[in-house]
């Protein structure tokens, strides 16, 4: 017989069998295709089945598996970024989940020990972990195992898939105790990822945000999670010395994994507001190569013509930037401020900063205009924006599309970024005319974007080159 006897098996006459990928105590994991679908799409299938073979924990069994597949029936439903429940079914007493496979791979492949990552990018990954595990919060479920191993990064966007929830596993773990009950037989979770309520089988939504915690400690060290060193007399975690980490992070890393869970924050909501209240301002305005401001993982999107509304403006509320070098003006808000300084390596000719809100705000939103001189002869926009999307790949593409600048064709894109530590949201903006590029950005923090949206776009609309 062989090692795994479902490769290879049709179950249900339909989701076929094609490989194993992945074994552990609680059960199998297998790639199938679904037979029914047009062009016999991929799914994942999970073998489940109780190690006890009492028959008292068959009934149990049963409801926990129901109850648990509703449960990943709807998070999957509510999220794009938790993988969807397509069946789940029971044949000779064991149990099934068809799911929907995510083509990516997990965050054990990014992870190398001995080699910490920038807190920049950890704060990234972090928040990206923490939005969607606030959704399965809201529902008040537990994941049970975050690690690694089930965190996907998916390949066509670049996002955080949560997979693999750990209350299912509580099937495998079922077992009859000396006098007769049915329990779980051993605690469901990862060692050095669970804290110490879950290795008692008492997981509340903290424990999740300890996982994470620890997670976000191992990559800021470089050690392993089950390195990470813990004081003898408290529990509590010892990992600052091994970290470059600033303190705002370090003490939310450190609320995030108390051994006592009362200390912790209650959800990854909770996580999640503490961090936007530790985010630094933007420093002021750094003109950067205007192809490494793009993304390259851009999907291909429908095309569609977005003309910008005219701004007419009054000469009262705006003053006029002309450069004569370029032939090129355009009109800016006379409460922000010029910065005429040149860059000849970024190509960036003009900026034009935001006044602030407040009067404790550093935070300054900016234009940038950029002309470029083109290699070679009589490039298109088509080509332009090709060798742009071809660029970089650290952008995340919200929209773009066709549309005008100058009366011109141009390309536009909506995207957010990662960078020093910042997330930025930029609009973006280009056409070609006699083989020179021109690229207007309009730069913010993200949750800061819309304050001066309408105004970058009233100046990209009085752009002209004349």
């Amino acid at each position: 017989m062989s090692q795994h006897p479902l490769v290879g098996r049709t179950l249900r006459s339909r989701y076929n069998i094609v490989k194993l990928l992945g074994s552990g105590g609680f059960g199998d994991t297998y790639l199938a295709v679904d037979l029914d679908l047009p062009g016999q799409p991929q799914c994942v299938v999970k073998h489940l089945k109780p190690k006890d073979p009492n028959p008292a924990v068959l009934p149990i069994a049963k409801n926990l598996f129901e109850r648990e597949a509703q449960v990943l029936y709807q998070l999957g439903s509510h999220h794009e970024q938790i993988p969807r429940l397509f069946a789940h079914f029971e044949e000779n007493n064991e149990f099934y989940l068809v799911q929907e496979f995510v083509d990516g791979h997990d965050l054990t492949q990014e992870i190398t020990q001995g080699e910490p990552w920038g807190e920049h990018v950890v704060f990234k990954l972090l928040k990206d972990i923490l939005e969607v595990l606030a959704v399965i919060h809201q529902h008040n479920v537990i994941h049970r195992d975050m690690k690694p191993q089930n965190l996907m990064r998916r390949q066509k966007d670049g996002k955080i898939v949560l997979i693999d929830f750990g209350a299912v596993k509580e099937i495998s773990a079922l077992g009859v105790n000396a006098q007769g009950e049915t329990s779980l037989t051993i605690s469901v979770g990862t060692h050095g990822y669970m804290p110490s309520e879950q290795s008692q089988g008492q997981p509340r939504l903290c424990s999740d945000i300890y996982a994470v915690g620890i997670l976000s400690i191992q990559l800021l060290t470089g050690l392993r999670a089950n390195q990470i060193p813990k004081d003898p007399h408290t529990g509590e975690i010892i990992w600052q010395n091994h970290a470059q980490v600033s303190q705002k992070l370090a003490e939310i890393l450190e609320k995030m994994v108390r051994y006592d869970f009362r200390q912790r924050y209650q959800s990854a909501a909770e996580v999640l507001q503490a961090l936007q209240e530790s985010t630094t301002p933007i420093p002021p305005p750094k003109t950067h190569r205007w192809k490494a401001l793009i993304g390259s993982g851009i999907a291909a999107l429908a095309t569609v013509i977005i003309l910008l509304p005219r701004f007419i403006p009054s000469s009262n509320s705006l003053l006029i930037y002309n450069n004569s070098a370029y032939r090129i003006s355009i009109k800016y808000p006379k409460t922000w401020k010029l910065d005429p300084k040149q860059d000849p390596i970024t190509g960036s000719v003009a900026t034009f900063v935001s006044p602030k809100t407040g009067t404790s705000e550093t935070s300054l939103e900016n234009v940038n205009l950029i002309v470029e001189n083109l290699p070679g002869q009589n490039i298109t926009l088509d080509e332009f924006t090709h060798e742009i999307k071809q660029s970089n790949k650290d952008a995340i593409i919200l929209q773009e599309s066709k549309t005008k600048l100058s009366n011109r064709p141009a390309y536009q894109i909506i995207y957010t970024k990662k960078e020093e530590g910042y997330n930025l949201k930029r609009l973006q903006i280009w056409t070609v005319k006699d083989n020179k590029a021109y690229v207007i950005t309009y730069t913010a923090e993200s949750d800061k974007y819309s304050n001066y949206l309408t105004n970058a776009q009233q100046m990209i609309s009085t752009f002209e080159i004349n």
